[in-house]
């Protein structure tokens, strides 16, 4: 029960804007409970939302070895690994996040920006691919893919692409125009 009180004293810190103690207390929880997943948890995301991404990898880590079979975590540890530069890890990541729950869509979306940060145009398409089957009407998840397929020279898929996006979002239209030099015909840029 003393875990509860540390992580509850954390939550009361977190209100107060007192990040140092909201962490110390975090950690208290986990000295008394190791295996307290929702103050490892915890941890982890408030140490990335400090930007400090090592401490973030070690707190999805300890509740990674408490739920291994956690999607979201294995997502959000693959973020941090993506942040820290660290594409072979973010992509294990990833790939374990939408093995273990295939309609991740962010972590689909994340695996194709890795790659295509790599120049593996063709993973990123796969990719994106699935996260804007996942969401179709997510217009960044299209703009993905709409500039992995042109780093493919897949022009006639860039403007299909663009002629969906056309459908539902304007402003990302006319970024994609600009941004790829492609305007298909029929497609108003409002």
């Amino acid at each position: 029960m003393l875990h509860w009180l540390h992580y509850y004293r954390a939550r009361m810190n977190l209100m107060l804007r007192r990040q140092d103690d909201a962490a110390a207390a975090y950690r208290d929880a986990l000295a008394v409970n190791p295996r307290f997943v929702l103050a490892a948890a915890s941890a982890g995301f408030l140490e990335a939302s400090r930007q400090q991404w090592d401490a973030a990898a070690l707190g999805f880590q300890q509740a990674l070895a408490i739920t291994p079979e956690d999607a979201d975590l294995w997502f959000n540890l693959g973020y941090v690994r993506q942040q820290q530069r660290d594409d072979a890890a973010a992509i294990e990541c990833f790939e374990r996040a939408v093995k273990l729950k295939h309609s991740l869509d962010r972590a689909w979306f994340g695996l194709g920006l890795v790659h295509r940060g790599r120049g593996d145009h063709e993973q990123a398409v796969r990719a994106f691919k699935v996260a804007a089957d996942l969401q179709p009407m997510n217009p960044h998840a299209f703009y993905e893919l709409a500039m992995a397929q042109l780093a493919r020279g897949n022009l006639q898929d860039v403007r299909r692409i663009i002629k969906h996006v056309a459908e539902f979002d304007p402003q990302m239209t006319r970024q994609l125009v600009r941004d790829t030099g492609q305007h298909p015909e029929g497609v108003t840029l409002r």
